[in-house]
């Protein structure tokens, strides 16, 4: 057999402390074909992850440089995740690339930051207050959502992972606005309560326990950064709409549900709604569109399935929507696109069952 068919392929994680780095690293403990090769962190030796079974110290830069040269210079494949904040993932990305000169073409790169998602570089300006360092390298990364188009990241060697409220604004829309059944002239109206996850790893007192138990608030009701990738993913269907997005503070860790009124073009009831959904997503190993009940967030909190529920009312088509945020809006779907990008089953080391109860 092959050995490039059965042996690991090393991942180097850049931003290993993060919570989401915390995750992929979780994840990655299940997977049969990737192996951590190092976890690069601001604090070289320090413990990261206490969840982790078998412990974690942050690796030295220098010495995992080599091993990431040496691998490179034998031929070898290797993975770079960069799980770094934003704007900082790209400044590390194009230091490594400088230093790695032409071997650089053979990484397989996975970014989990806003850095690479956008391919407008005005579009990037407009959403993130400050240009792109490098507009080139922009063009060259593909975007990770594989129920999107997956053919694309299939074999990529650089792919942005989808931020998690546009992975799920993008999944609950898509499919109507796709059918040409939603009317671009009125507004569409979304609401979506993430988990302080979201925030990141470091407190803030928007994440802090006794501030976020038993509250509930919105944020960014000027407008989120995350509309962006659906109006990126809207543009080639025709006349953008005006969104109204409202995101919310929940008080709990990791989830997110979604609630979407999308003003309908024509009469559509429900059974043929949830038919379009149901054909739109087809064969995806991720997604559920759900038939007599709403999606609830502890049914898939842990791992990186979608639920949806559809419905018709009058003139509104009603979409809700629930996910993990660290998973299938984070880490999950960062793993999910790194084994397309790899040729392995996308499948590979991700959870389709939720944690039921915490």
């Amino acid at each position: 057999m092959d050995p490039s068919q059965t042996s690991k392929v090393p991942v180097f994680l850049f931003g290993a402390r993060g919570m989401l780095a915390g995750e992929f690293l979780r994840l990655l403990e299940l997977h049969p074909r990737l192996e951590l090769a190092a976890a690069l962190s601001r604090e070289p030796g320090t413990e990261l992850h206490r969840h982790l079974a078998n412990g974690l110290c942050a690796s030295d830069p220098a010495a995992a440089e080599q091993a990431l040269l040496a691998h490179l210079a034998r031929g070898e494949r290797a993975a770079l995740v960069l799980a770094l904040p934003h704007g900082e993932s790209a400044r590390a990305w194009l230091a490594l690339r400088s230093k790695l000169g032409q071997r650089a073409e053979a990484l397989h790169v996975l970014d989990l930051s806003a850095d690479f998602r956008l391919r407008d570089p005005a579009l990037q300006r407009a959403t993130y207050g400050h240009a792109h360092p490098s507009t080139d390298e922009l063009a060259r990364f593909v975007y990770g959502l594989p129920e999107l188009g997956r053919e694309p990241i299939r074999g990529a060697r650089r792919v942005a992972a989808p931020g998690c409220f546009a992975t799920a604004l993008q999944l609950a829309v898509l499919p109507a606005a796709e059918a040409r059944v939603l009317d671009p002239a009125r507004p569409w109206i979304l609401h979506g309560i993430t988990g302080s996850s979201g925030s990141g790893n470091e407190p803030k007192p928007g994440t802090h326990h006794p501030h976020r138990h038993g509250n509930l608030w919105a944020y960014s009701v000027g407008g989120h950064r995350h509309e962006a990738e659906l109006q990126q993913a809207l543009a080639p269907l025709g006349p953008l709409p005006e969104l109204a997005f409202v995101a919310h503070s929940g008080p709990f860790a990791r989830g997110i549900h979604l609630a979407a009124a999308l003003p309908l073009a024509r009469p559509l009831d429900t059974a043929e709604a949830r038919a379009l959904y149901r054909e739109r997503y087809r064969g995806e190993p991720f997604v559920e569109v759900l038939a007599d009940r709403t999606p609830d967030l502890r049914s898939v909190t842990g791992s990186n399935r979608v639920s949806i529920g559809v419905a018709a009312r009058g003139s509104v088509l009603h979409v809700l929507l629930t996910l993990d945020n660290l998973v299938k809006g984070g880490a999950g779907q960062g793993l999910q696109c790194l084994n397309l990008m790899l040729g392995f089953a996308e499948t590979a080391g991700l959870p389709r069952v939720g944690l039921g109860v915490a």
